[in-house]
């Protein structure tokens, strides 16, 4: 794991966290952070948590933005060649309220500003809902 905190005893410290297997291991890491720890002093734990805090908001946001990723890419494989049979447009306007572009964006994994486009859990969850109501319309007009 890259880290910010540049101490060699925490290198052992986080060594010891990433490879444990169980509890056991797990203990054994705590105590190497916690006899770490009760050897600083105040200024040096300070500046020890202030960059752990923040190195673990950022694995936090790489965690966050891997699962964007991976859940695009999911609903992605799933549509196939969905986007091709039906309207993006229509699904776009009535169920998001935005453009054709901004949902092919999303489904394709686009740059936009720079950044690749895609979907919140929140998104996905509504693109899930107007593909089932969709899915319902369709087959009630299947039935005639």
């Amino acid at each position: 794991m890259k880290t910010s905190i540049k101490n060699s005893q925490w290198q052992k410290v986080l060594q010891a966290y990433e490879s444990a297997k169980d509890e056991k291991d797990f203990a054994i890491a705590h105590s190497l952070q916690k006899e770490m720890q009760d050897n600083m002093n105040a200024d040096e734990l300070k500046a020890f948590n202030e960059a752990l805090i923040k190195d673990t908001y950022a694995l936090l946001s790489t965690g966050d933005k891997m699962i964007e990723e991976y859940e695009t890419e999911k609903v992605r494989k799933k549509l196939g060649e969905l986007p091709e049979a039906i309207s993006i447009s229509y699904i776009a306007k009535n169920y998001f309220g935005k453009s054709r572009s901004w949902l092919l964006q999303r489904i394709n994994g686009n740059k936009v500003n720079g950044k690749e486009a895609h979907f919140s859990s929140g998104e996905i969850r509504q693109l899930q809902n107007a593909l089932h109501d969709l899915g319902q319309k369709l087959s009630s007009v299947a039935l005639i």
